[in-house]
């Protein structure tokens, strides 16, 4: 544990709000104890072994229990000390521990100081891939952004629908406001226009105090309905009139409340709306789907697998080291259909990540994952080229077979015709004599 003397640090009311606590400052002294940001859990007490040793007779050999809980919060426990553990004046059992605070243990007295969290990156950083159909979706995003109208992301599970909204919502006027995601999917039936609307004191059984809906909570931002499909069909004329009037009306109540918020939903699937199968009816689906957004599956940008592989792994460097993967494993990560999508690349990334060695293998992965016997075309590559170059070439062999020229091989990767000529040309890709690209009609 960092012991460091500082200067004294400002403790105004806005910073309490916006800081975590990232350490200690004995009162007595000035002595910092700086808590190391990756650890989740700290022993205090006057003994050799503690994390956190305190020289105070009053103090017992181990006194309490700094935990760091989901989203930075930090939580202190007594361990059963002789004389008990005391923040701002009160003696705790367990109690958060706050920017600003004064933890006692015998007579000493430590005051808790904050440390402003890592800002998160953007959605628009976290959705990473070059593939041509993942980027015209994300540049329709950003033009219809501005345009404040509602937008229906259709993909399947684990595309990525809520970066998409999240985009939507960071690129529009309305990015200081709140972004509220709601599954419509996981809201009990009879509770949705709870949920939804809010609902007044003594509405229904259990209706204890007077609550404010969803609707309410995203007023000047954005309300994101995802799985609107699952929301029940004599249900959605209630999130209709919602959406016609930008007016809201508790449960219980007759008073009408204007709400300005911005609609986006989502859906894993989008049947002919009205049909007698669709999850959506048909006049939900008109006043949702002013534009419609589609989230390629990952089958489908085998392209951005390297890409998106790296990047996880970078963001896992700080707590489990750098790693590397093997030809084997990125030509099993091709192959692979992923039927859940990102997500599930997600969660093979951090498990080979935390059980694998220092050269990932394609077991590492997932257990079930093994090299097909015959590996597919889009996989195969010259002696020495990088995984992303065997990928790209396997790409562009398979757009040249499909489309037959250069302009509309590259046009449907979306790559200069120029570079995808060169390339082809220097892997061997072109028929022979083929050196000029073809021209347009004059």
């Amino acid at each position: 544990m960092d012991v460091q003397e500082r200067a004294t640090q400002s403790l105004e009311a806005d910073a309490r709000r916006a800081s975590l606590v990232g350490g200690l400052r004995a009162t007595r002294d000035g002595l910092d104890v700086i808590f190391d940001p990756a650890a989740r859990r700290w022993v205090l007490g006057s003994g050799a072994s503690c994390d956190v040793v305190v020289a105070d007779p009053y103090v017992s050999a181990m006194h309490c229990v700094i935990e760091r809980r989901a989203g930075g919060s930090l939580h202190v426990r007594d361990a059963r000390s002789r004389n008990g553990t005391v923040i701002d004046g009160n003696r705790v059992e367990a109690a958060e521990l706050r920017v600003g605070s004064l933890l006692s243990l015998g007579r000493t007295t430590f005051v808790a100081l904050g440390t402003t969290p890592e800002a998160e990156p953007s959605a628009l950083e976290q959705l990473r891939g070059h593939d041509p159909a993942l980027r015209a979706t994300i540049d329709l995003a950003l033009r219809a952004a501005p345009r404040d109208c509602s937008v229906l992301v259709v993909g399947e599970t684990g595309t990525g629908k809520d970066l998409l909204a999240r985009i939507l919502h960071e690129s529009s006027r309305r990015a200081a406001g709140n972004f509220v995601p709601v599954n419509c999917g996981g809201i009990p039936r009879e509770l949705i226009g709870s949920e939804l609307f809010g609902h007044e004191k003594g509405a229904f059984t259990g209706a204890h105090t007077e609550t404010d809906g969803l609707f309410v909570r995203a007023h000047g931002g954005t309300l994101f309905l995802d799985e609107i499909g699952e929301l029940p069909l004599d249900q959605q004329p209630h999130l209709l009139r919602a959406l016609e009037n930008r007016t809201v009306r508790r449960v219980g109540s007759s008073v009408e409340r204007s709400v300005d918020v911005r609609i986006i939903a989502a859906t894993n699937r989008l049947e002919q709306p009205g049909a007698q199968t669709s999850k959506l009816r048909l006049d939900l689906y008109h006043r949702l789907a002013t534009v419609v957004l589609v989230m390629p599956p990952l089958r489908e940008r085998v392209c951005d697998i390297v890409e998106l592989v790296e990047y996880m792994m970078g963001t896992l460097a700080t707590h489990h080291g750098t790693k590397s993967v093997s030809e084997r494993a990125w030509r099993a990560l091709a192959a692979y259909p992923w039927p859940g999508n990102v997500r599930e690349l997600r969660q093979a990334v951090e498990r080979a990540v935390t059980l694998g060695g220092d050269e990932l293998q394609p077991e590492d992965f997932l257990p079930e994952l093994r090299l097909p016997t015959a590996v597919p075309r889009l996989l195969v590559g010259l002696d020495g080229q990088t995984s992303y170059q065997q990928v790209l070439r396997g790409a562009m062999e398979q757009a040249l077979a499909m489309h037959g020229t250069i302009r509309a091989a590259a046009a449907h990767l979306g790559m200069p015709k120029s570079t995808f000529a060169d390339r082809a040309r220097a892997w061997g890709l072109l028929p022979r004599g083929r050196v000029r690209l073809p021209r347009g009609p004059r």
